[in-house]
């Protein structure tokens, strides 16, 4: 069985895509609620999530209104 990541979103300005950490073992990351929008930062924000360990298009196509 897999650990599940911890995934929140929130509006964390217009400089920072994501940031992951580790709670307990476990992969977290807070996403940008700009990602939706922006490219650019939709791009960042993926790799600091594949970076920690977290299937970034799940996560990412789970997010309302994130498309590719």
């Amino acid at each position: 069985m897999s650990v599940q990541p911890i995934v929140i979103s929130a509006a964390l300005g217009p400089r920072v895509a994501a940031f992951t950490c580790r709670i307990d073992g476990r992969p977290a990351a807070v996403v940008n609620t700009r990602i939706s929008v922006n490219p650019i930062m939709r791009t960042q924000a993926a790799m600091a999530l594949l970076c920690a360990g977290v299937d970034a298009a799940q996560t990412m196509g789970a997010l309302d209104g994130v498309r590719s």
